[in-house]
């Protein structure tokens, strides 16, 4: 049986070795080699509400891309539950947070409410019921990491082998990281445009590792044309993950993806260079995750969270 050392590293560290991102996506993708994603099926209902909060509605929106549904988040969600729906989808890694307030605002309307989550017996659960809830895998990750959470969901719809993305991101990505990551203040990643529906899950990705300190936009191809690089910096990097030539004035690290991969390999990718953007910078999550926890233990969803997400 092959040894997983991504995998061991995950099941194994404590609140003082957190791992990176890198780290996490490859042990996310050999999760997904050991054991086959669950099949999601949503095409019972024709016009569904789909609701999620930050990254779980940008993935449930790749999952409904091409359908008729409508999204929502928690702050619109009560308006859009007064349109023409026929049902509702709550995606929730944790089934906590926002997730039980949306789920009893569902049912308050007799919708049927389906919930889509990596927790067991999770608050929202409770709510739409045991028969109305799929739980996915996840591995063991820090918190608001959520790598092998949405990596499965995606995974499930597209059918791609996580060992193909896996070997192509240690035999052609691993060689092209440079060894200067720390020389920039900001990045600039454009994408093909068939993944426009990743590009907030890369910008929250920025956000929650590096908050202020590190600049970045991400643009699909189409995007970029709209005076995005008209101020240039020499202490920018655009990551060019179009296999075309892009307008940027400075230094582009141009990384290709095979026309074949779908968005579980390009979320990948794209997750183990930010993995590597984190390693080779200051650790400001690590230095300040226990502390946003601590300042967070009285809020709304204190009990909902930890440094580390088992």
């Amino acid at each position: 049986m092959t040894e997983f050392s991504n995998l061991k590293t995950l099941r194994s560290f404590d609140e003082n070795s957190l791992p990176d991102l890198d780290v996490v996506t490859l042990g996310a993708l050999e999760l997904f080699q050991e054991n086959k994603p669950e099949s999601l099926d949503f095409s019972k209902h024709s016009r569904p509400l789909v609701v999620g909060s930050g990254n779980a509605i940008s993935t449930a929106k790749i999952l409904f891309e091409n359908t008729n549904a409508i999204y929502a988040n928690e702050s619109d969600y009560k308006e859009k539950l007064n349109l023409d729906i026929d049902s509702v989808y709550i995606f929730s890694a944790s089934g906590g947070k926002h997730a039980p307030i949306l789920a009893k605002a569902a049912k308050e309307k007799n919708l049927e409410t389906f919930l889509i989550t990596c927790s067991n017996n999770s608050q929202a659960e409770q709510i739409v019921g045991k028969e109305n809830t799929i739980v996915t895998q996840k591995n063991r990750e820090p918190y608001t990491y959520n790598t092998s959470t949405y990596l499965g969901w995606i995974l499930a719809k597209t059918k791609e082998d996580p060992k193909e993305i896996y070997d192509f991101i240690e035999t052609k990505i691993k060689p092209q990281i440079p060894h200067n990551f720390i020389h920039y203040t900001g990045y600039l990643l454009v994408t093909p445009d068939k993944f426009v529906n990743l590009n907030p899950l890369f910008e929250v990705k920025f956000i929650e590792l590096f908050g202020r300190k590190i600049a970045r936009d991400v643009k699909s191809a189409e995007e970029l044309k709209h005076a995005v690089t008209v101020v240039p910096s020499n202490t920018e990097l655009c990551i060019n993950f179009t296999g075309k030539e892009v307008d940027f004035v400075g230094d582009v690290l141009n990384i290709e993806i095979p026309e074949n991969f779908g968005h579980g390999a390009m979320m990948a990718i794209t997750y183990y260079i930010i993995g590597y953007i984190q390693k080779q910078n200051q650790p400001y999550f690590k230095e300040n995750i226990k502390e946003y926890i601590q300042r967070n233990a009285k809020g709304d969803f204190g009990k909902a969270i930890s440094t580390i997400v088992e």
